[in-house]
């Protein structure tokens, strides 16, 4: 087990950061009270960046990422469809039997939404409740944490990760998601994908494709 955090020290001090990130700014900031201080700063070139890199984080891009591997190395493949499967039903089990009624930011905030003192992008689809955790956010940050682990590359550990980030912000910014969803979603996405790698990447070394 050493070896293998020891083999990926840069991805897990990435995340290792991300995760005190979150915890300060919850501890410092407050969960709605941050999504209040994204919202104050919002731009045209943010709301474009941000209404399209959020599309990372949907069901498809995962998908696309699972053929491209199944086709290149199948164990990978596998892993990856293990890995994407599991973290995709944990996060819409919780979002949907456990935490069903928990309200988006849409609702959170609709009476400064309704007086237009909050910022919305135009052509967002405004979701009311599944709000915890980010179904988006755990399909990046799966996707990320796989490819990281597979080409374990510091530089491309840092790109990775920063899109995983971007995906995750992207959401506070979009008023679809708190922080709080934003951060337990990512560590589902992660915790998940390293444990199934952890586990299968041995056992799969026989369904390897060169």
């Amino acid at each position: 087990m050493s070896v293998f955090f020891s083999s990926f020290k840069h991805l897990f001090v990435l995340l290792i950061t991300w995760i005190i990130f979150c915890l300060l700014c919850l501890v410092l900031v407050g969960n709605t009270d941050f999504s209040i201080w994204i919202n104050q700063y919002h731009f045209p070139f943010l709301d474009i960046f941000f209404k399209y890199i959020t599309y990372l984080g949907d069901g498809l891009a995962a998908l696309l990422v699972l053929i491209l591997l199944l086709v290149i190395r199948l164990d990978y493949g596998l892993i990856s469809a293990i890995g994407f499967t599991l973290s995709a039903l944990t996060t819409q089990i919780l979002k949907r039997f456990v935490f069903g009624e928990v309200p988006r930011p849409f609702l959170v905030f609709k009476e400064q939404i309704d007086i237009g003192q909050w910022h919305l992008i135009d052509g967002v689809e405004m979701h009311q409740f599944y709000s915890f955790p980010s179904g988006h956010t755990t399909s990046i940050f799966s996707i990320c944490i796989l490819l990281s682990l597979i080409i374990n590359q510091k530089k491309y550990n840092y790109g990775f990760i920063m899109i995983a980030f971007l995906v995750g912000v992207s959401r506070i910014y979009l008023s679809q998601h708190f922080l709080i969803d934003v951060l337990i979603g990512s560590l589902i996405g992660s915790t998940i994908t390293i444990v199934t790698f952890l586990l299968l990447r041995n056992r799969l070394q026989s369904l390897k494709k060169y």
